[in-house]
């Protein structure tokens, strides 16, 4: 397989918006993650309330990601057997459930700690489904020239969703209350239910036989057999156990290090949330000049070194700053990421490969465990710096070395 990109396909995002039920199932789907990441950052803001423990905020994030780690490549083999509508709505329904019920508790006033592990354990449940679903029913909303269209789309729906929900949690929280804006977030995923009806996708051409250990493995082989596949997936998966988990540490960073309240946790989350939209509109431009593996490695660079620097930072506006240069590196590196996957991996494997790349956001609930737990024993700047340092070391002692890389092209023209 040649590890490059149809050139003549248009990356212009708004070319699939033009297609009435993609563009219902984008805006839901918006509105969907938005709710989820809202939901998850409450959690971590109303234990940190509670507890006032960093470790508690951590073990908060660990029940998150066990069920979403543990279950989401179960969740691809599923996305490549079973019709995606029907799993995306099961999921939502689970979701909105496990909001319903950490909002009532908290509108009780009887809220505890097990609740609220509860209710991350429900959403990576959730999660672990419903994520490699999407990856692989949304391609059967449009025309396939329209999917590397679409990809940026999708990028900037889970991308910029997952930092501007907290940012506007942040913000519901000082206005109404928590348990006001658990309700909102079980409203905001119940949108999804009711635009799953009355899209009409594509049939499926051939769905896989066999076990669902027999198609775990395929799987495995497939991704191990493309050099190209296999790195970008690594270097997200590290990525996002290192230091993409940085968000679920911004409630200690605010009240402990900068001591602002959640009007000012909620205008930090903001900045990554105006940096990652900018990453994502301007994505399509910068690479036609730059090589998806520059482009790639850059991203990550920067990113590191501004999380560096937000470690250290005793300034808000600096420290917001920072935040920004991170949300735009964290555009351009997930968008490099999944339109390659999405536009090179074969149909019969979608869901599989990319509940393989969905890890990554399971394993930004570990980095928020990790981080936080580190943070405890060390203090959040030394935690927060280390693992940028790892993750820059990476990047540069063992990425930058890859040949297979080299060779693709996301855009008309290489860097």
């Amino acid at each position: 397989m040649a590890a490059s990109l149809p050139a003549h396909e248009d990356a212009n995002p708004l070319l699939a918006l033009r297609v009435p039920d993609f563009r219902r199932y984008w805006l839901a789907l918006v509105t969907q993650v938005i709710g989820q990441q809202m939901f998850a950052f409450t959690l971590g803001w109303l234990a940190f309330d509670i507890t006032g423990s960093q470790a508690q905020l951590g073990f908060i994030h660990l029940c998150g990601f066990v069920p979403q780690f543990v279950l989401t490549l179960l969740g691809g083999v599923l996305a490549d057997r079973i019709d995606g509508r029907r799993l995306i709505g099961v999921a939502q329904i689970n979701a909105a459930i496990a909001m319903l019920l950490v909002g009532i508790t908290a509108l009780l006033g009887t809220a505890q700690l097990w609740h609220l592990a509860l209710g991350a354990f429900l959403w990576g449940l959730t999660a672990a489904i419903d994520e490699p679903a999407r990856a692989s029913f949304y391609p059967r909303l449009l025309p396939r020239p329209l999917l590397r269209s679409a990809v940026p789309l999708i990028s900037m729906a889970f991308g910029a969703s997952r930092v501007v929900g907290p940012s506007i949690a942040g913000f519901l929280i000082a206005a109404a209350g928590a348990p006001v804006t658990f309700l909102l977030c079980a409203a905001a995923v119940s949108v999804m239910v009711g635009v799953l009806m009355v899209l009409r996708p594509a049939p499926v051409a051939a769905r896989p036989h066999g076990s669902l250990f027999s198609n775990f493995t395929e799987n495995l082989r497939y991704i191990r057999a493309h050099p190209v596949f296999a790195r970008t997936i690594v270097t997200a998966l590290l990525h996002a156990t290192l230091v993409m988990g940085f968000i679920h540490t911004l409630p200690v960073f605010a009240k402990a290090v900068l001591q602002v309240d959640s009007r000012g946790l909620g205008l930090l989350a903001s900045a990554a949330g105006v940096g990652a939209l900018a990453g994502f509109m301007s994505h399509a431009r910068v690479q036609q000049y730059i090589s998806w593996r520059n482009l790639m490695v850059w991203s990550l660079t920067i990113y590191d070194l501004a999380l560096i620097v937000l470690a250290f930072s005793p300034w808000f506006w600096v420290s917001a700053v920072a935040i920004l240069v991170t949300g735009v590196c964290h555009g351009y590196f997930l968008t490099c990421a999944q339109v390659m996957l999405q536009t090179l991996v074969e149909d019969r494997y979608r869901g599989r490969v990319m509940s393989v790349f969905a890890l990554v956001w399971s394993l930004m609930f570990l980095s928020g465990f990790l981080l936080n737990s580190t943070g405890e024993w060390v203090g959040p700047r030394l935690a927060l710096a280390g693992g940028a340092t790892l993750m820059l070391a990476y990047v540069w002692l063992s990425l930058v070395r890859v040949r297979e890389l080299k060779t693709v092209v996301l855009g008309a023209k290489s860097g």
